[in-house]
């Protein structure tokens, strides 16, 4: 039987899952009726576009008297606190859309009002998931993320909580790519790295750099198409496998084919060159990755993030995008020639390892899924990655003679 949650179910798990050392929460009946709004107000629509906001469950004195840098946020309080209402949330969502402001609904003469605005100098929501980090504190209040209709995000401060998608509370969630997914499978990269850097094979903080990076480039490329409403499958494989799987009569037939010998390579080519630049400065680390100030580092990480908006682009073609495993373009507009084969149910991985599995029905999901599947079943070496239209993203893998996939949460 499928188990829907509302906002008493949400309140409800998130005063027994809040941490011990956090400012408390307020009562259950409370914490619902703020929880209710915001899911009304989701279902809302500004202008003809779903309502998208950001909201903080604090008062003015909390935040004052919270010990974070003056530079670390700000915020404006109206002259007269607002109702708090969705209609009141639908007219403000654009004014807290950008990731880093948020709406501040407190306590006002023993009722819930939305008394200002916060401002964050950094991307409150996506603090730990980018390539810097940073020291600004977020605030030590509950914290809301409205992402479209019926989908709420959970966090204190940084720390993500729960989510709310397709009326099932995901918890903490996969919000890493699984380990059993890629364990092992981006090899090429630190190996053709660590050979033209003369380290082959590379020391472990090298080589953990480049199995991150990697994974930050997918990232990029899966938010991208997450928020373009395409869709997209992306399918990685191994390059000696190519000549086996890529052709007119083979497993992948593409549309728009990438000439051969390197001309795919922007991204190897630019990874290479961050830690080769690493090295020379003596940090050559993930840590001294996400840290530095370097302006040639700086420089190579802009071009890895306008390489993810192009494979973003790629992707949103018809068909799928075919890489690499060290991310160089093999063609897009690919077709997945496995119809024929037998396969009636997939698993849906219950934890990060997929040891705990669920069996689902191969048709639960669209088209991309499906040709998923298929893939990951012909080529059991192969990656997918399942971007839908409405955002959801899965990972899939051929593991132990079934066909295994990984609900996201979002990026």
């Amino acid at each position: 039987m499928t188990t829907h949650y509302y906002p008493r179910d949400l309140a409800a798990a998130l005063l027994a899952g809040w941490p011990a050392e956090a400012a408390p929460l307020p009562t259950l009946d409370l914490l619902t009726e703020f929880i209710s709004v915001l899911y009304q107000a989701s279902l809302l629509e500004e202008e003809g576009r779903p309502v998208e906001c950001h909201a903080a469950l604090v008062t003015a004195a909390q935040l004052e008297a919270q010990p974070v840098a003056l530079t670390d946020f700000h915020f404006l309080r109206f002259v007269q606190p607002r109702t708090y209402s969705e209609q009141e949330l639908r007219r403000l969502s654009p004014a807290v859309q950008p990731r880093g402001s948020l709406l501040a609904v407190g306590m006002v003469a023993d009722e819930l009002r939305i008394w200002g605005m916060l401002f964050a100098e950094h991307v409150w929501d996506m603090w730990g998931d980018g390539p810097r980090q940073t020291t600004a504190a977020a605030p030590n209040a509950l914290l809301v993320q409205v992402v479209g209709p019926g989908s709420l995000v959970f966090y204190h401060g940084t720390r993500r909580l729960l989510t709310l998608q397709r009326g099932r509370i995901e918890g903490l969630g996969f919000l890493q790519f699984p380990r059993m997914w890629g364990e092992g499978r981006f090899v090429e990269n630190h190996l053709i790295a660590g050979g033209l850097l003369g380290l082959a094979p590379l020391p472990p903080l090298q080589e953990e750099l480049m199995v991150q990076l990697t994974l930050y480039m997918q990232r990029r490329a899966l938010a991208g198409s997450r928020q373009s409403g395409h869709g997209a499958l992306i399918v990685l494989v191994p390059t000696p496998r190519l000549p086996a799987l890529l052709g007119t009569d083979k497993l992948l037939r593409a549309k728009y084919p990438i000439v051969a010998a390197g001309a795919g390579a922007r991204y190897p080519l630019l990874a290479q060159a961050i830690v080769r630049r690493l090295l020379a400065v003596g940090e050559a680390t993930w840590a001294g990755f996400q840290q530095s100030r370097d302006a040639e580092v700086l420089a190579f990480t802009t071009r890895i993030e306008r390489f993810a908006t192009y494979l973003t682009g790629m992707g949103s073609v018809d068909g799928a995008l075919v890489l690499t495993q060290q991310l160089e373009i093999v063609g897009f507009g690919v077709e997945i020639q496995a119809s024929q084969l037998p396969l009636d149910q997939v698993y849906r991985a219950l934890n990060m390892e997929g040891t705990e599995l669920q069996p689902v029905a191969v048709d639960h999901g669209g088209t991309r899924h499906r040709a998923a599947y298929r893939v990951c079943l012909a080529a059991p070496d192969c990656l997918a990655i399942v971007v839908s239209q409405d955002g959801g993203v899965q990972f899939v893998h051929h593991q132990e003679g079934k066909v295994v996939f990984w609900d996201q949460l979002s990026f």
